[in-house]
């Protein structure tokens, strides 16, 4: 008879599949949770986003918690109003001794536990770094996740945790890295219209800046808005998956599932424009690197 196991524990890592893919272990680590506490260093805006889903129905029980440092400016301010738009309580630490650094997402649902402990921060790494993280799961009396529980909480309600707030003023959009937005800058340069690689329906890049794209298309024309901003970090986001998996599709960047980016048939576009980057159609449409290209 084999022996009862208490806690299952499960490798994740961005580049694995179905049960040991780490967003998908994160996320059905949060789904459906009664409490959450997010323990980590840093955060982005495409971090929160790519959680996001999971994060807003705790919203009613106020019980998502992230817990951040704001050591060496890596967190993001946009990122933490994003989360605090989720209904999420936001707090900072800096301990006067050592660094804030632990990367640990914990729920709980009634008297069970599950948590993500690893490598990966609240950021676009999610998807995109070399990560590897484990999730173990089971009763809130195994000593294991009793104690990371117990761990988190009293982080959360130390002295040194405090109330992340803001001078009222939305900062902006995280900006494009340097390398990215030279790329996009030349690219665009002699023809700023974008074609989506599906309609060929045209998007009329109105600005570019640092902190993303101001895009005017038929429909803002017809709702009378104008050019709209296509956040930065949501482009950096899709280009950095590109890089690391080599391939991209368009249903993989809009899908709930996937990345979610509610602009992903003009980003799709837009990564189509760079270089060493080419279309495929087969089985659907999307983007892979050229192995010659060096990207």
């Amino acid at each position: 008879m084999l022996p009862c196991v208490a806690v299952q524990v499960q490798p994740l890592a961005p580049n694995l599949d179905d049960d040991h893919n780490l967003l998908r272990g994160i996320r059905s680590t949060l789904h459906d949770a009664d409490e959450a506490i997010l323990c980590v260093a840093f955060a982005s805006s495409a971090g929160v986003h790519l959680l996001r889903r999971e994060l807003e129905p705790l919203r009613a029980r106020q019980g998502a918690m992230l817990l951040v440092t704001s050591v060496f400016g890596t967190t993001k301010p946009e990122a933490l109003h994003l989360a605090r738009d989720a209904g999420v309580d936001v707090r900072v630490i800096n301990p006067s001794k050592g660094t804030f650094h632990p990367k640990l997402y914990l729920a709980r649902r009634g008297d069970r536990i599950s948590a993500v402990v690893g490598s990966a921060n609240l950021t676009g790494g999610l998807v995109n770094n070399v990560e590897m993280a484990i999730r173990m799961q089971g009763e809130m009396r195994e000593r294991e996740l009793a104690l990371l529980l117990a761990w988190a909480r009293e982080l959360w309600s130390s002295s040194d945790a405090i109330g992340w707030t803001d001078d009222g003023a939305r900062p902006p959009a995280e900006p494009l890295s340097a390398e990215l937005f030279a790329l996009i800058d030349a690219a665009l340069a002699g023809d700023p219209v974008v074609r989506t690689l599906g309609t060929g329906a045209v998007n009329l890049v109105v600005e570019r800046t640092p902190h993303g794209l101001y895009v005017e298309t038929g429909r803002s024309r017809a709702r009378g808005v104008g050019a709209e901003l296509v956040p930065g970090w949501m482009i950096e986001l899709a280009w950095d998956y590109l890089r690391a998996h080599g391939s991209l599709t368009n249903k993989l960047l809009l899908d709930k599932d996937g990345l979610n980016v509610k602009r992903s048939s003009f980003v799709c576009a837009l990564l189509a424009r760079l270089p060493g980057v080419e279309v495929f159609h087969e089985p659907s449409l999307g983007l892979r690197t050229r192995r010659d290209s060096g990207t």
